[in-house]
């Protein structure tokens, strides 16, 4: 925590300070009872009466604006902390590779994000500045009741260390349920993600019980949670209270039985008192700041994990638009123990249309998203131009290409910002004439407020194809020259599919292409066909040779129509 809060060391200095100011004048408190008691009531110096109620009033007034400031400026650099926090996260997040964050769900990134850091926040605002505050503030007490008779305050100090050690212990109980409870917050938020994106098969399916049941077991397991760190918590102020029991009896007993003696003056007595009992109030909000420490630490432990993940790596050199094109060096790759690409060779030269096909599970698209390393070879190499893609700097090389899938992704935004999210900054006019080109134009103009209508939700209230015509509006105005098709067209009705193919084609002129398909005309007429299976290439060649050599290209044109037209 001291790490984070480094950037916002002028404003704790500050605070420091300022706690330092209020300290003293608490302690002044317990300082004024000897001289009030000795040299006011007993030596009967009433005179000095009608000050006692204005320095009273002048202490409670300046310690409480100390305090005052201190707080706001703790609280301050807590919100700054906790904001700086959540976008060093969210930057984090951007930049891991897919192979991590697929590994973790949508949910829990989300919680670690929003959850997580939420829980951080009282602990700069509200646990340091106590610690800084009420520590101080012991300090001074202590100082000054054993000044004023170093035995008796000894002797009530004795109990300091069953508070400290019985702090620590609770407060190490508080965090091991305080990450529970975090773990099981972010099982709560997955549920939630994952049943609103799957609404449509929870209503369908009649699973609107199962998810129900599932959720309250998920929220009373975090009330449990809760309640574990309720009871560590105030497990810690009931042992503090006791303490003070303990110390005020002893100081009671020891100090009476001094002044009844002669070797001490009811003054220093009630002055020690004082301090010792105004000792406890600020070590009992010690011992609470102290067990959130330890329980915010919980909450600490699942950022950091998420900061310990390893980032995208890229080379240092700038990738150009291919000249000699791309080729596969004997490339393997697994998700986890099972291959899903074995040995794979192949060369797609640069400008031309190399088209992927093959059953279901074959590693079609797990080919094509080594390309903008989306993941990386576990065996081999993907080389463009003759250089590893590994060389080269990822911005660079993922300037170079395009991508138009069956999962089209919409924003929550306009459709002008979904198509110029392929080219920030891209004017009006661009966007437009990207749209004309993707056949496009005409039905954004029959929406409500035409490009400056928001799509909601992944463009809930658009069909298929022209979710797909403005992807590929969206790859048009990039302009890359490597463009990838996966299935672009597989979930498309016969009208859809024409409209869309019809712009395809417009894309796909002058670029390397890589094209996964299953009933695109665009395979035919490809340069290179290339047939998998299992995770290998089987055949490659023009579509009549395959016809003729490929039995399994053959049943796939056969029974799958492979293309709707030949």
């Amino acid at each position: 925590m001291l790490a984070l809060a480094r950037p916002y060391w002028g404003l704790l200095l500050v605070a420091v300070f300022l706690s330092f100011i209020a300290s003293l004048f608490s302690g002044s408190i317990a300082w004024l009872v000897k001289p009030v008691l000795d040299h006011i009531f007993l030596a009967r110096n009433y005179e000095y009466l009608h000050l006692l109620p204005l320095v009273v009033i002048a202490i409670f007034c300046l310690r409480g604006l100390s305090a005052f400031f201190q707080a706001y400026l703790m609280r301050l650099a807590a919100l700054r902390l906790v904001n700086d926090l959540r976008f060093r996260l969210y930057e984090k997040i951007l930049k891991l590779p897919l192979k991590e964050v697929s590994s973790e769900t949508t949910g829990r990134l989300v919680s670690r994000v929003i959850n997580d850091t939420t829980a951080l926040e009282p602990v700069l605002g509200d646990m340091f500045r106590t610690l800084m505050l009420e520590g101080l503030t012991v300090m001074t007490l202590v100082a000054i009741a054993l000044y004023r008779r170093f035995d008796l305050a000894l002797l009530a100090l004795t109990v300091f260390p069953v508070v400290a050690i019985g702090a620590r212990k609770l407060g190490g109980k508080a965090r091991r349920a305080r990450l529970l409870a975090q773990q099981e917050m972010a099982n709560v938020t997955h549920q939630v993600t994952e049943s609103l994106q799957g609404l449509t098969e929870v209503k369908v399916y009649l699973q609107e019980k199962y998810f129900l049941t599932r959720f309250r077991e998920k929220l009373a397991n975090y009330l449990r949670h809760l309640l574990r760190v309720t009871k560590y918590r105030e497990g810690s102020r009931l042992l503090v209270d006791l303490m003070t029991g303990l110390g005020g009896a002893l100081v009671f007993t020891y100090g009476g039985y001094l002044v009844i003696r002669g070797q001490m003056t009811p003054g220093d007595f009630f002055s020690v008192l004082t301090a010792i009992l105004m000792i406890f109030s600020p070590l009992r909000r010690i011992s609470r700041a102290y067990t959130g420490l330890y329980d915010a630490s919980a909450a600490l432990e699942r950022v950091e994990e998420v900061f310990s993940y390893p980032e995208e790596k890229g080379g240092s050199k700038e990738a150009h638009p291919p000249r000699e094109g791309l080729r596969f060096e004997k490339v393997s790759f697994r998700y986890n123990q099972d291959y899903v690409l074995r040995g794979i060779e192949l060369e797609i030269p640069a400008g031309k249309v190399v088209a992927l096909v093959g059953p279901s599970g074959a590693g079609k698209s797990t080919l094509v998203s080594l390309i903008p390393r989306f993941y990386d070879p576990t065996e081999g190499k993907v080389l463009l131009d003759g250089g590893d893609l590994r060389e080269f700097d990822l911005a660079s090389l993922r300037r170079l290409i395009g991508l138009v899938s069956q999962d089209i992704f919409l924003f929550n935004a306009t459709v002008y910002e979904n198509i110029a999210f392929g080219k920030p900054g891209a004017t009006r006019e661009e966007v437009i004439a990207a749209a004309k080109l993707a056949y496009a134009h005409e039905f954004i103009m029959r929406l409500p407020q035409g490009y400056d209508t928001i799509l909601g939700h992944k463009g809930f209230s658009l069909s298929g194809g022209q979710k797909q015509r403005l992807a590929i509006a969206r790859a048009i105005l990039k302009n890359p020259p490597i463009l990838i098709l996966d299935e672009a067209t597989s979930h498309l009705d016969a009208v859809s599919e024409q409209k869309v193919q019809e712009a395809l084609e417009k894309l796909m002129v002058g670029r390397t292409t890589i094209v996964i398909a299953h009933r695109l005309s665009t395979v035919t007429r490809a340069d290179l066909l290339v047939v998998m299976d299992r995770g290998r290439i089987v055949a490659k060649g023009r579509h009549e040779e395959l016809l003729k050599t490929s039995p399994l290209y053959r049943e796939l044109y056969e029974t799958l129509g492979l293309v709707a037209a030949s």
